[in-house]
């Protein structure tokens, strides 16, 4: 029996993350050598050179894409960028596993593998680098931010799924089944609510998805694209598709 080697397309949506890319683009290098990949770098109108930046890696290494997108709406538009990209590695790729990765470094490479694994291998049609469970680390938020994040995980636990402890960490891995069922459904939401609608979409649907341990860390440059109002926005968002999720509007 041959053996294994990790097999993914990676959508990592940016917005002026020029501090962080060039770190990334190595640690993933790294933590993927060997492997069949992608990265997809969805840019969605950066101004700090973030598109030249991954331009001219892509010219050195094949593995790595630029899309760019002509963005229409505004605040934060992190859910379209990432249905972007997955409509983009669906179309133009044959990998086993996706996988949404942000590009700050909130997220570690060298857990890219065993969330593969996770799909792969060992059944799950998805699996979220989940912040509360057993033998995770969340490193350097402010308390407040941790609140809100609980409160916002706690809101949604009660009206969706109490077993899933994570819904906002975008950091996830899921098979092309549950890829192509993403796209039967139009995206309600162009922010980071799209997260959410992508786990009511596979949970309405009855399909297997596990949470893995993950260490999540502050960003390592640029400043975040998500302000107070993005935040109300996005809990009314999310509220909204946890009562969707209730009444049935996500199931096939």
């Amino acid at each position: 029996m041959a053996e294994w080697r990790p097999d993914a397309g990676l959508c990592v949506p940016v917005l002026n993350e020029r501090d962080s890319l060039p770190s990334l683009l190595r640690e993933i290098a790294d933590a993927l050598a060997g492997a069949d990949y992608t990265v997809c770098v969805v840019d969605d109108g950066s101004t700090d050179g973030s598109a030249e930046l991954v331009r001219a890696a892509a010219e050195r290494d094949r593995r790595v894409v630029l899309l760019e997108r002509r963005t229409k709406g505004s605040g934060c538009l992190r859910g379209a960028a990432t249905r972007a990209g997955l409509e983009w590695l669906l179309a133009h790729t044959r990998h086993r596993v996706l996988v949404d990765f942000d590009a700050d470094g909130s997220n570690l490479p060298s857990e890219l593998e065993a969330g593969i694994r996770q799909v792969d291998l060992l059944g799950s049609d998805a699996a979220i680098a989940s912040k509360y469970v057993p033998g995770s680390r969340v490193l350097g938020r402010p308390l407040g931010r941790r609140l809100a994040s609980r409160a916002y995980n706690l809101a949604l636990r009660l009206l969706m799924e109490p077993r899933i402890r994570d819904y906002s960490n975008s950091y996830r891995f899921y098979s092309r089944k549950a890829a192509d069922l993403l796209l039967r459904f139009p995206a309600g939401y162009e922010s980071p609510v799209y997260l959410v609608e992508m786990l009511a979409v596979w949970l309405a649907n009855g399909l297997n998805v596990a949470e893995l341990p993950t260490v999540y860390g502050d960003r390592r440059g640029g400043a975040s694209k998500v302000v107070s109002l993005d935040f109300l926005r996005g809990l009314a968002g999310a509220l909204s598709v946890g009562l969707a999720y209730r009444t049935g509007r996500y199931r096939l």
